[in-house]
């Protein structure tokens, strides 16, 4: 239900009139009280448990190297220090194609990462090839393996990887759709012999291949970050990170830990541009116009209705109705917790953040 049919609900169990997209906004007396008490109702649900599931939000931080700390988003209620992952390095994108090569042309809008349409037809995002080959250099490490990932929207599309631009190669891939307008995701690999790596694309007909994403990552499974407190990492590894820094020599990080302004930190110190991972649970916005809709599945949004309900009662000083709405209210939280919350790992939690192990609240 949107914001529009929950506040119609409780103004229809009130015998009130309704409200219509046309008089949403400019409500008033009792249909503006309602309007309040249903935002009240959502935020006592998502009040009642920081660790709903349809809290949860996944953030992706650059890490930069020589930079130790970081700031958690701005809408973040509590952190899941267990959950921090570092990711294989992404060396290049489809954007850093786009702009560093005279031979791209954009169809239409910024390169980004789109279907096209089932006739084959243009799209927004795509990255045009205007020449009979373009090659862009990437950085890479000498006997690293890297996985490249590209998907294409013409035929007989060639990737090439190697030492220099059209000589010697060591990966060779012609790259066919069988549906031009669908778009093919294709997965090579090769091992850098150089520093510097040659990524090239050549199209049989000469010209207007169009390609939609291109990616170089190294061949890594992603690795967890273990936690240690803030008193740990100053105890046993501040003094290494310092004097990393005052030498300018840094390493890969093995440690995530919190600090004390709302940041966490990474030790050692990253050498290199990584990518990092994590889960936390966001805060919420009060629901605003008509069609906006709560995070909360569908199936319990009469429970938003019940503690609306239970506001309103309560205003009109009917206890009755009071009491009964007060009692449906806690019965959809108890269903709530029993469907969404998985009971071992829900307590398992609650024991940890006890601790102060488990994870950064922010108040």
């Amino acid at each position: 239900m949107n914001y529009l049919t929950l506040v119609n609900n409780v103004l229809n169990e009130l015998n009130e009139i309704e409200l219509t997209s046309t008089t949403f906004t400019s409500s008033r007396g009792v249909q503006s009280m309602v309007k309040n008490v249903v935002n009240k109702a959502i935020n006592d649900i998502y009040n009642s448990e920081i660790e709903w599931p349809f809290l949860i939000a996944t953030q992706t931080d650059s890490l930069v190297a020589g930079t130790q700390e970081y700031s958690f988003p701005s809408d973040f209620r509590k952190i899941d220090f267990d959950s921090f992952m570092l990711l294989p390095k992404n060396i290049i994108t489809n954007g850093t194609f786009d702009t560093s090569l005279s031979d791209w042309t954009t169809v239409s809008g910024s390169p980004i990462r789109v279907e096209t349409t089932d006739s084959g037809a243009s799209v927004a995002g795509a990255l045009r090839l205007t020449s009979a080959e373009v090659t862009q250099t990437v950085q890479t490490i000498i006997n690293k393996e890297y996985i490249v990932r590209t998907r294409t929207f013409s035929n007989d599309v060639s990737l090439k990887v190697g030492t220099a631009s059209g000589g010697t190669q060591n990966l060779s891939a012609t790259l066919s759709v069988t549906n031009t307008g669908d778009g093919e995701w294709q997965t090579s690999s090769f091992t850098a012999t150089a520093t510097t790596t040659y990524i090239g694309f050549a199209e049989s007909s000469g010209s207007n291949a169009e390609i939609d994403t291109v990616e170089v990552v190294e061949n890594e499974t992603p690795r967890k970050l273990n936690y240690i407190s803030h008193d740990e990492w100053f105890e046993s590894y501040s003094e290494t990170d310092l004097n990393q820094t005052s030498k300018n020599q840094f390493s890969m990080p093995t440690y995530v830990y919190e600090t004390s302004d709302e940041k966490y930190g990474i030790s050692p110190i990253p050498d290199r541009v990584l990518s990092v991972t994590y889960k936390y649970y966001k805060t919420h916005s009060d629901l605003s116009g008509y069609t906006d809709v709560p995070s909360l599945p569908v199936r319990f949004h009469d429970t938003i209705v019940n503690r609306a309900k239970y506001y309103t009662y309560m205003m009109r000083a009917n206890v009755a109705g009071t009491q009964l709405a007060d009692k449906d209210y806690l019965t959809g939280i108890k269903r709530m917790r029993i469907e969404l919350l998985n009971r071992k790992n829900y307590m398992y939690a609650k024991g940890l953040r006890s601790s102060g192990r488990f994870l950064k609240v922010n108040t």
